[in-house]
């Protein structure tokens, strides 16, 4: 297009029509509008926003404060890396320098048949463990049941014993034997007795006789006269005579007193005024040398506390003997048996200062 020649004092605008029209002055009128829209959009933004508190400000810092710090730079750890690879490299190749044949000889390997037999050895053992076990807990069970079954012990009221206070024996004292035995109390009339078995032996001792005996020395045989005995029934109510010989090789024969069923005095009747023990005792008591004497079997101690408060109370003199027998027993005089002699001892007694027995005294 031809350009006119404008002279004058018209201003030429020829410059604003090809910025206006050019495509390059379009697109910068549009920024400009766009440009001034977004100030204004910003500015209504800004202007409806609510004002900010303390509160809010502080929440905002513990939050950037809360957020974790930054990786290390990519070239740190980079070069790491390439560390690790190295230092990986060279311990590779070091264990593909180790000699390892010598741990494989000492290892034993086991097969897959070998493990499944232990296996099941092992299941048996604990099988047969278990069973033992179950027979242990149940003992337990039975003992703990019989336990709980256990009425709870209860002593028996407690025995006051009068303190032994021994004197001598008198020198003509006469001694009265009582047996306490099977918890009971019964008079042992020695003389008596004896005599009737002596009588007995008297009337028989031609048959005793041992083929050995001769005028000055008379033996007889052990087992023709205990035999004799058993068949003899010699004694009353409270007591049975028989005679005894205390081992084979003793020549001695003894009177053995033994308590009949039902004989003597328990403890409630001995504690009666009435009764033959009390009644004994204070005829005894009258008499002048008497001493009661007790020979207590082990199963009647009990008995004779209680017979010996009432010795007491009466005031009859008392010595006692403990003794492992349930029977009386006195050897018979003059009667020598036919017995063989006594074995010598393998090694003589060793001569020495001997020891006085104990006198006896009355408690």
């Amino acid at each position: 297009m031809a350009k006119r020649n404008n002279s004058g004092s018209e201003t030429n605008l020829d410059s604003l029509m090809d910025a206006v029209t050019n495509v390059v002055g379009v697109l910068m009128i549009v920024f400009v509008l766009v440009a001034l829209q977004v100030a204004s959009t910003v500015e209504k933004f800004l202007s409806e926003l609510p004002p900010a508190t303390p509160e809010m400000v502080q929440e905002l810092k513990d939050k950037k404060e809360a957020v974790p710090l930054p990786p290390k730079p990519p070239e740190e750890i980079k070069k790491e890396t390439e560390i690790a690879k190295a230092e990986t490299k060279k311990i590779v190749a070091e264990l593909s320098t180790i000699d390892i044949s010598s741990v494989q000889q000492s290892v034993k390997f086991m097969d897959l048949d070998e493990i499944r037999k232990k296996i099941e050895e092992a299941t048996k053992e604990k099988e047969k463990q278990k069973v033992e076990l179950d027979k242990l807990f149940a003992e337990v069970d039975r003992l703990k049941k019989a336990l709980d079954d256990t009425p709870v012990y209860a002593p028996p009221p407690p025995k006051y014993v009068r303190i032994p206070n021994p004197r001598p024996l008198p020198e003509n004292a006469v001694k009265e034997q009582f047996l306490i035995s099977k918890g009971r109390v019964v008079y042992l009339n020695e003389a008596q007795f004896l005599s009737a078995v002596m009588a007995e032996f008297e009337k028989n001792k031609k048959a005793f006789l041992s083929p050995k005996a001769t005028a000055e020395k008379p033996l007889y045989d052990p087992a023709k006269v205990l035999a004799h005995f058993e068949r003899a029934r010699i004694g009353d109510r409270t007591l049975a005579a028989s005679v005894e010989q205390t081992a084979p090789t003793s020549n001695a024969l003894f009177m053995k007193l033994m308590l009949q069923e039902g004989g003597g005095e328990d403890v409630a009747q001995v504690k009666n005024p009435a009764s033959f023990f009390q009644r004994a005792m204070r005829k005894l008591k009258t008499e002048p040398n008497k001493v009661i004497s007790f020979n207590i079997a082990p199963d009647s101690v009990e008995a004779y506390l209680e017979s010996r408060i009432v010795a007491d109370e009466i005031g009859v003199p008392v010595v006692w003997n403990l003794t492992n027998l349930e029977h009386h027993r006195v050897r018979m005089p003059g009667i020598v048996l036919d017995v063989p002699p006594a074995p010598p001892p393998k090694t003589p007694p060793t001569p020495g200062q001997g020891i006085k027995p104990p006198t006896e005294q009355i408690d």
